[in-house]
């Protein structure tokens, strides 16, 4: 979905192309936010994230690809169309794998960028919508015991009552309780509604005879999502 509050950055040097896109994008009824090069994006676009952003390959100063690489390191999500006067196979190859939406050989058709501006807004607003969501469970999270979590752990990794209170310690009534009340704090309707919802947030489970781990997931993470309370390392078992 596009509205007048969608945002589009345009950063290229040719001061008639970001003319010509910026009158193609506002007619279609985006915002598009003109920069003459990587730098300025980057020094005056910090507290204002775009949508999506149409820039050339070959910028003055810091190049297209380079600041796709530097918006990655820092996890700035933000979909990228590239434009390019030169057929480069091996750099829309590069361009492509790193994640952008699309790479157009100039001239273009306007219908083409419009087609992949879309894609990146849709892009976007998924990735909006996921980031919410893993703030919500974030904050669920925070909101259990270490008892808790250590229920969440066994019972999302397939234990049931019995060997949950063997594992902890404690009486299965027990162990029944620490469920229902982490089902109810999660917001889990199922335990497989549970393991989706701690896949979600990255970790997974393991056992031993002694303890309960639960290693950060090797996929990244939203930088602002990171701060929802300790979820990695081994979970001390109290008695």
């Amino acid at each position: 979905m596009i509205n007048n509050r969608t945002t589009i950055a345009i950063i290229d040097s040719d001061d008639s192309l970001q003319s010509r896109l910026q009158f193609l994008l506002g007619a279609v009824g985006l915002t598009a936010r003109p920069f003459k090069s990587a730098e300025e994006y980057l020094n005056r676009n910090a507290s204002q994230p775009v949508n999506c952003a149409v820039l050339d390959v070959r910028l003055p100063g810091m190049s297209g690809l380079d600041l796709q690489f530097r918006l990655a390191k820092t996890r700035r999500e933000t979909p990228l169309v590239f434009l390019t006067a030169h057929n480069d196979v091996r750099t829309s190859v590069r361009a492509m794998k790193a994640g952008a939406v699309d790479f157009l050989t100039k001239p273009f058709k306007d219908e083409e960028v419009l087609d992949a501006v879309r894609c990146g807004v849709d892009r976007d607003r998924a990735a909006r919508s996921q980031r919410r969501h893993l703030d919500v469970l974030c904050g669920r999270l925070t909101s259990l015991s270490p008892r808790e979590r250590e229920t969440m752990a066994l019972l999302s990794s397939g234990q049931g009552p019995k060997q949950i209170a063997g594992h902890l310690g404690i009486c299965t009534h027990t162990a029944r309780v620490h469920s229902s009340r982490l089902m109810a704090k999660m917001g889990a309707r199922s335990i497989a509604d549970l393991v989706r919802m701690v896949d979600r947030l990255g970790f997974c489970v393991t056992h031993d005879t002694s303890s309960t781990q639960m290693p950060i997931n090797t996929r990244p993470l939203p930088t602002q999502m990171t701060d929802c309370g300790p979820i990695a390392g081994k979970l001390p078992v109290t008695r």
